[in-house]
């Protein structure tokens, strides 16, 4: 099947596939907009690793960008979940689930973590409902970070890690871009409406005989409904 008989196939099925494009615009601007708003509150903290004889600076800096992804890890791990817990009364147990998968769930979904590259350095992120809470559980992670990082590696007292930006909250709640979100979602309608448009048109296909330029019967596979397109 070429170029042009995908096209026709899909064409044929032309309401379906408009339809479904719709379908995927309207559900996906739905879905943003009954998100709950959320305030986003970011902190940045640095690795420092302290260079050792016989350590040249590319060294230095490889292990700073390989403790950034430790401490990536260690953020979401629920050893940490529980020591910024017990070692800060801003964050509230009571605000996350009992059950262990599902507080890991709403864990990760809080917090996000992105590692500055070739800098040692990564920015925490935090989102919530409240604008208190999104600020208070920042500083809970970025303190509880500095402060036991060390239990975490072993690199001991050659790192250290220090909060350069403490944590700063969004005056206005982040909201999804409403056009961008609608476009996305109209454009994988699309795709699931020609794919159910192509996939309903191979199974009418058959064997259609038919004449090239030199006279001669090649056999094809073609749509029975492209038939008039083709001499006999």
């Amino acid at each position: 099947m070429n170029y042009r008989e995908t096209i026709k196939i899909i064409y044929r099925k032309k309401w379906l596939v408009f339809w479904l494009t719709v379908l995927g615009a309207v559900l996906a601007f739905d879905l943003a907009v009954i998100q709950t708003p959320e305030y986003k509150s970011v902190s940045k903290v640095l690795i420092i690793q302290k260079q050792t004889s016989g350590q040249d600076i590319y060294s230095v800096s490889k292990s700073a960008q390989y403790l950034s992804q430790i401490m990536k890890e260690i953020i979401y791990s629920d050893s940490f979940f529980e020591k910024t817990i017990e070692s800060s009364n801003k964050v509230d147990f009571g605000d996350f689930s009992e059950q262990h998968k599902k507080r890991q769930k709403q864990w990760e979904r809080t917090v996000k973590v992105n590692i500055v590259r070739d800098l040692g350095m990564i920015e925490i992120n935090v989102f919530h409902p409240e604008q208190k809470k999104a600020e208070q559980i920042n500083s809970a992670i970025a303190d509880t970070l500095e402060q036991e990082h060390r239990f975490y590696h072993g690199g001991g007292q050659n790192v250290e890690l220090r909060i350069l930006d403490k944590s700063l909250v969004s005056q206005k709640p982040v909201t999804l871009d409403l056009w961008t979100i609608t476009v996305l979602g109209a454009l994988i309608g699309l795709f699931v409406g020609s794919g159910i448009a192509l996939r309903k048109g191979l199974k009418h296909k058959d064997t259609l005989y038919y004449k090239d330029e030199q006279g001669l019967l090649l056999a094809d596979e073609a749509s029975s409904l492209d038939r008039n397109d083709f001499s006999v």
